[in-house]
């Protein structure tokens, strides 16, 4: 009898464990397809725009090619941020899907997925690229001018988009709509298993180990010019201002601790999924492919997003030339806001005496388009005073 109550006893304390994690995970679950996602996308559709903002200023452009080596990396930060707008704008999709059917669509299935490939691909080596040129700015500091420009970064960032489209290219004939789902079509599955397992090396292990390296090697270099200033400053340099040498060194070091900064969060943010997701590609077989591993890989996929979404606040953290020029903005914004408002109330009093006038603040902005003190900027964004 007391055994029996011992079984008993013992099978509803697992029973009710169970029950427990189910409601758990069912909850995490919940907060990942319905609350995470959105905040996700909008905290980083907000600072991408930002992003996009500050650094498509051709005001700003003009600066980056005016100061050379220590700037070049801004077209791929930048470029970085578009794709990142687009990856964010396929999660809202996905987040759309739980409550209407967008995704698993015929074109739309084959367009987002193919688009997610390519930000993923844009992603991993725009980062390899400045870090490579941070590499290089830092271990040949008196070539670095000669080299590094806007110019070429631009090119460099333009031919990886042109890669990245042309790599996954076959992957919209491998996908299509199966049961109802956006999935790989059965006859042709073996196929975007092994390319999927090419593009887990392309993506995830070769980005990783080159940076893994790269980092290691600025972070040595930068302790030794620590310990050694003068010789890394004046060798081979003597007839240079002295003055002028130490201002542009003191630039390089702020750039590459942001460059350093974004690189390693990157690694940090992306190491989980990218591990697991290995992991199951090349050993996960039925046996070991367990439902923790498959729940596991899936959250870890969520943690990876945030690396889309992130990059806004490192620049603000670590970028002083962001923040300034962040600022400006939000103050020229806040200038023409309160012009709008004045002289809209200028209008409506005037309006009062003579009801034949119009009286909003898109008459003052035709009216001041032809002032050559004010230029509508290119984004759409700001209505604003010329840079003098």
């Amino acid at each position: 009898m007391i055994d029996a109550e011992n079984v008993t006893s013992t099978s509803l304390n697992n029973s009710l464990n169970t029950v427990k994690l189910l409601s758990h995970t069912t909850l995490l679950e919940f907060f990942f397809r319905h609350v995470y996602l959105l905040l996700l996308v909008v905290i980083g559709c907000i600072g991408n725009g930002f992003v996009i903002i500050v650094f498509g200023q051709r005001a700003l452009r003009t600066t980056i090619a005016s100061m050379g080596s220590n700037m070049s990396v801004y077209p791929f930060l930048f470029y970085m941020a578009i794709s990142d707008t687009i990856y964010l704008s396929i999660l809202f999709c996905l987040w759309l899907s739980n409550y209407i059917n967008i995704l698993h669509r015929p074109v739309v299935c084959q367009l987002t997925l193919y688009l997610t490939y390519v930000c993923n691909f844009i992603s991993a080596y725009y980062t390899v690229s400045f870090t490579a040129q941070r590499l290089f700015a830092v271990v040949k500091p008196f070539r670095v001018s000669h080299v590094l420009s806007w110019y070429r970064s631009r090119c460099l960032a333009l031919f990886i988009i042109c890669i990245a489209c042309l790599i996954y290219s076959y992957l919209p004939f491998l996908i299509g709509i199966v049961n109802g789902q956006c999935f790989s079509l059965k006859h042709l599955r073996w196929i975007n298993e092994l390319m999927d397992i090419v593009d887990c090396f392309v993506v995830f292990l070769i980005p990783y180990i080159s940076i893994i390296v790269m980092n290691a090697i600025i972070l040595i270099s930068l302790r030794r010019m620590k310990q050694n200033p003068r010789e890394f400053l004046f060798r081979n340099h003597s007839q240079l201002n002295q003055i002028r040498e130490i201002t542009r060194r003191s630039a390089s070091r702020k750039m590459t601790k942001l460059l350093l900064a974004v690189s390693t969060s990157y690694l940090i943010i992306c190491a989980p999924y990218a591990s697991i997701h290995t992991w199951r590609l090349l050993y996960g077989h039925k046996t070991f492919e367990t439902k923790l591993i498959r729940l596991l890989e899936k959250y870890f996929h969520s943690i990876y997003q945030i690396s889309f979404a992130i990059n806004f606040y490192i620049y603000i953290l670590f970028d002083s030339k962001f923040r300034r020029e962040l600022k400006r903005l939000f103050m020229k914004l806040k200038i023409n806001i309160c012009h709008c408002f004045r002289h809209s109330s200028f209008y409506d009093n005037e309006n009062s005496l003579n009801p034949n006038r119009s009286s909003n603040c898109e008459q003052f902005q035709l009216m001041d388009r032809t002032s050559p003190s004010t230029i509508l900027t290119t984004s759409g964004f700001v209505f604003g005073f010329k840079y003098k």
